[in-house]
Parts: C-alpha cells; structure tokens; sequence
C-alpha cells in the first residue's frame, strides 16, 4: 500500500509500500510526517480496489524517486498481496534504470533474516537497512542521507550487477536537498515508531529538526537546502486532489469521472467553503462535457455555479480562476472572453499544462491556428513530455485541413505515451486517411471495451465496420453502448437511427424499421422540448426518409435548412447530416455539389477523404452518378498530390 508525496510532483515522490498489516506503522509514520508539515499521500478510504484505484498505484510507481519496500514479519508470513504487485512493478521499473541510481531502499522492520526473506532478487542486489535496537534515530537519519547522497555508498553484496568490491562512484546520481530531508526524515519517523512509539510531539519536532541538519550537511555541493515545508492539505484538499488525478488521466473513463464525484461528495462533507473543492467540482463537470459523457445543460450549469462560488470563496486561487475559464466549454464567445484570464495563469505557472491546453484552444477556436499549436508544442517539450497536448495538436491541424501533419502529429503523440483517445484516432486516421481498413480494425481489437462503449469509441468503431460491409460487428458496438442517445461530434442522435441503417444494410427491413420508430420517438420527445433544434430536426427528417415518408422528412429537412441559415438555393454549404438526408430522399446532384463546397473548407475535408467517399456505404446511392466519379478522381489526385501525405 502506497503512501508517497502527492502525485503531481515528478522525481520527488517517494513510494512506501508494506502489508496491510503493517498499516498502522505506515499511518503513523503519515501522521508524524504530516505534523511536521511534510505532503504525504495516504489513501485510508474505503474505495480502495477497482481498475482506477490500481491505475493510480501504477502511475506513482512509475513516477516515484525512491521505491521503499517495509520487509517485516507480515509481509514473510503472506504468500500472496496486492504489496507483492507493487514490488513486482517497481523492480520492472528497476530495470530501465542505470545500476548506480539509487531507487529500491528496502527496510526491514522485526527479525527478517536477509537469506530467508521472501522478496524479489531485485532487493538483494542493493543495501538493506534493518532498524536495531542499538541504533539510534540520528544514526539511521545519518544513514539514509549518506546512501542518498551518494557520498559513501555502500558496495552491493554479492550477486549484484556491480563487480565484486567495487564503489560506486560518489558522483554518479546526487538528489536535490529537500528529497535527502524527506528520506532523512522517514527514516527517523520509522525509528520513533520501532523504538518509542509514545514520543510527544515535541520530542518529534526535535528529531525532525536533527534529521533536517544531517540531510543539509550531506548536500555538500552548495545546494540552497531544503525548500520551506508545504502546509499540511486538509482531508477535503487531499480527496479533491484525488479528485483530480482521476478525471484528470490520459486514460480516464466514465467510471473514473463516477469515482471522482464520489471524492467530490465526500470533500464537500469535510469542507463545504473550501474554494478548491469548488474548483475540483467546476472542472470535473466541465470535462463531463468536454469528454461527452454527459453533454446536458444540467452539467454546464453545474460547472458555471460551482466556479463562480469558488472565485467568489477565494478570487485569487489558480484553480478556481482555472475553473472559472473552463466552465463555457467550447463555446467561442466564452473562449474568446477567458483567453485573457488564461493568459494570466500562464504567466502565473508557465508550466502548467493544463493552461497551455486550454489557452491553446481557446486561441484555435478563434481560428489562430499556428498560435495554437505552438502552446501545445511548448508544453509537449516540458519535462516528462505532454502525449495530450500533441494529440490536441493533431485535431487542430485536422480541422485547420492540414491533414498530412496532423497525422505525423498524431503519430508523434503515441510515440511519448499511446492512451485510448490517441490509439482510436489512429484507427480513423486509418481508415479515412490511407483506406487501410485491416489496419483500422487491427487497432480497434486492442482496445478496451470501455472505450468502445463510449461514444467516440462506438462511433468510430461502427463507421469502421460500416465501411468494411460488417454489419454484425457493427450492430454488436452499438449494442454494447449502454445508453440510447449518443452524443459525439461526428454524430448526435439516437443509437437506433445508426441500428436500423446497419440492419437494412444487412438485408432486415423489418427490424430495422421497428429500431427506426423507436428512435423517432425518442427525437421527437427532444423535439417537444426543443422543437428549433436543427440536429434534432436532422435526426428526424433522417429517420423519416428512412421510413419512406419522404414528403414530410423533405418538409422537416427545408424547416431545418431554414433555421440553420441555408439558403434556399443551395448555395450555402450543408452540414454533413444534411448532406446524408439529401442522398437518401435521392437529391443526388444536390447531395454532391454539396459534398464539393464542403471539400472547399478545411474543417470538413475530413468528412470526405477519397477513402470515405469510396467506402463509406453513406455514399452509395450516389456512386452512379458521373459527377461523383469526377469529385473521387479529383479527390484522389489532390491526395497524392505532394504535401498532403508523408
């Protein structure tokens, strides 16, 4: 179990992981280092298990500078626990470090002989420490803070990768200070708790002190010392910062946005008028939108109050001014308005990445396309890289038209750190780029099921299938989605109007017209509440053509155009799901001079790649048609034209 500093702070956290039944050491050593106001992460809630929870374990593991396994009794007489998993990873982490980098600090607590101990080779190979009775704390402090330092290491035993007596050279990794205090600091806590657990707390400050100064003279080398102890974060801080690491990771799916929440509701209980607990709900509920699992005014609403009672609890916190700027989602005159408060952020923490995205879109929004990436490249070069931004680099430059970079981009993305969102956009790119539809499914049968189920995932997933003539694949991902609307930019609308089109397409008039009926019902009960939405009137006049009510899904189509500001000569580019009700009420050459203006504006040459106009079965009445022939061949030779691909 992990108790390490918070995540967020890369190569300054370290890992303390030991048996259950060594968790009320491991919470007094938590208590103590909190009193003398050192950050430890500790998760002491009853949400622990579940693929999130284990995520998180795994990203600090990855993260930590030091990995410190507590060798005891408990953790002899147990064959099997989830502290075995983390030292299985953190000696796989091992690996890809150089032999001279300290990282694995095995302590031993009881009387655990070295010969005997149930621990990986890996813990063999470098120097136990073993708390003695004879030992005083000053004397471990001094200890840890040589082994860290590097100043006089102490050579492997045998077995290790160095040779036999050799030392390792005392330059070869040196920490920064406050990482020696911290350790200095364990190591004394690990000590009061082994030789005198009923220590006051004055007596603690006082060796806190003691390991500090042994910590300061080890750093020899000038260093300006230790930084001013953090301020101990409250419970609801901690459960909001847990918050955020969840919704905040590349891979976050709905059930981590589910967990979040959770922490949300418990942070609340703990302080209700705490600004960043504020903060931590505003954003998650703006990326419920902004991810699409719950676009609703509901949540947008949500997102506006909570930021303005965070501004309103403390005007001058980063994350709520953060909060604040987020909260309009997408939306281009609220992009347009936060851009400045998101440039004072930036100047506040230049390193922030979530900053640089997000100024980065609102920028993009505006149509300063170059500006806009030139943000994500300064945050993909920040320590650690930025796999995000780059990814966010690439739809830029897909809908500015500039599709060759966006796919080099997008490759660069996966090359820092694949995640679902980036393998599944290069499904796409596969497929409506290169045509490579083995290709695209490949990637589509390495994903996870969860991301299929989503709707970005199930709606790339069923055009794929689509394009491939598989009609029970997909049926079998839209199925898999447990919700009947979807809510995606590349479609929105009811599940059944995509399973009735695969249905007819698999030869079953009959089932899909009964999917169909159901999905206009459902339309048509948003309608009711909505009834000048023009995607909903798209929908609808979509799922009547299918139906053979032409004359009224041809007067539910000229309503729609209307409201949508086409005019009615046709000279006004269509939106794609216009487009597709024009082909299917047989408005062909209608449908393709509409498809050649929508070539003509570089945010929806995506729509109509070569590819997709030769494969997507959207297209298929229209491909007797001469003129369409022409638009393909046209469209090919731009493509393999120089510029447009590597």
């Amino acid at each position: 179990m992990p108790a390490n500093a918070q995540s967020g702070t890369p190569q300054g956290a370290v890992f303390l992981s030991y048996a259950s039944q060594d968790a009320e050491a491991a919470r007094r050593i938590c208590g103590a280092l909190r009193q003398a106001g050192v950050e430890v992460w500790f998760d002491q809630s009853e949400l622990r298990g579940g693929d999130a929870w284990d995520r998180n374990i795994r990203k600090q593991i990855r993260e930590c500078a030091l990995f410190v396994p507590i060798i005891s009794e408990a953790t002899q007489s147990r064959a099997e626990g989830y502290f075995r998993l983390e030292w299985k990873l953190a000696v796989d982490r091992s690996h890809l470090l150089a032999d001279d980098h300290p990282f694995l600090f095995p302590i031993v607590i009881g009387d655990v002989a070295e010969a005997t101990a149930r621990v990986p080779d890996k813990f063999r190979e470098v120097q136990w420490t073993r708390l003695r009775l004879d030992e005083t704390p000053a004397e471990v402090a001094g200890r840890v803070a040589r082994l860290l330092g590097g100043s006089a290491l102490e050579p492997r035993r045998p077995g290790s990768s160095s040779p036999a007596g050799r030392a390792i050279p005392a330059k070869a990794w040196r920490p920064p200070a406050w990482l020696l205090w911290a350790a200095a600091v364990i190591a004394v806590l690990i000590a009061i708790i082994e030789l005198r657990p009923r220590r006051s707390p004055e007596e603690i400050a006082r060796l806190v002190s003691m390991a500090q100064s042994i910590a300061e003279k080890s750093d020899s080398a000038g260093s300006a010392g230790p930084p001013a102890a953090a301020t101990p974060q409250s419970d609801a801080r901690q459960l909001a910062q847990r918050a955020h690491d969840l919704f905040g990771a590349l891979d976050a799916d709905r059930n981590d946005f589910a967990l979040a929440s959770d922490l949300l509701k418990k942070a609340m209980d703990e302080d209700g008028d705490d600004a960043e607990v504020w903060a931590a709900q505003s954003q998650l509920n703006s990326w419920y939108v902004l991810r699409g699992f719950e676009v609703t005014d509901g949540r947008k609403e949500a997102a506006r109050a909570a930021a303005e009672r965070a501004v309103r609890l403390d005007p001058r916190s980063f994350e709520a001014r953060l909060a604040h700027a987020l909260m309009g989602g997408d939306d281009v005159a609220w992009l347009r308005e936060s851009e400045p408060t998101l440039r004072q952020l930036h100047n506040e923490r230049p390193n922030d990445k979530r900053v640089l995205r997000a100024l980065s879109n609102a920028i993009d929004r505006q149509g300063r396309t170059d500006e806009a990436t030139a943000l994500l490249d300064e945050s993909a070069a920040l320590p650690g890289g930025d796999p995000l931004a780059l990814y966010n680099k690439s739809l830029e430059l897909l809908w500015a038209g500039r599709i060759a970079e966006a796919d080099k981009t997008l490759r660069a993305s996966q090359a820092q750190a694949p995640f679902s969102g980036s393998r599944l956009m290069s499904a796409w790119y596969a497929m409506t780029l290169h045509g490579d539809l083995a290709g695209a499914r490949a990637i589509l049968s390495q994903m996870p099921v969860a991301t299929l189920q989503e709707d970005r995932g199930c709606i790339f997933a069923y055009y794929i299938y689509e394009c491939q003539r598989d009609q029970d694949a997909a049926l079998a991902c839209l199925r898999a989605v447990p919700r009947d609307w979807i809510n995606d930019s590349w479609y929105r609308g009811p599940k059944g109007l995509l399973v009735g089109d695969a249905m007819k397409l698999a030869g079953r008039p009959e089932a899909a017209a009964v999917e169909w009926r159901a999905a206009l019902s459902l339309v048509e009960g948003r309608l009711a509440a909505d009834g000048n939405n023009p995607s909903l009137m798209y929908n609808r006049a979509h799922l009547l053509a299918d139906m053979g009510e032409r004359d009224e899904a041809d007067r539910q189509l000229s309503a729609a155009l209307q409201l949508s500001g086409v005019d009615a000569a046709g000279k006004t580019p269509m939106s794609v799901p216009a487009i597709e009700v024009c082909a299917l009420l047989g408005r062909r050459i209608e449908a393709i001079r509409q498809i050649t203006f929508r070539l003509h504006e570089p945010n929806h040459a995506i729509h109509f790649t070569a590819a997709v106009l030769r494969l997507d079965p959207r297209w298929d009445s229209l491909r007797s048609e001469p003129a369409f022939a022409e638009l393909l061949a046209t469209e090919d030779a731009l493509e393999k034209g120089p510029g447009w691909r590597d």
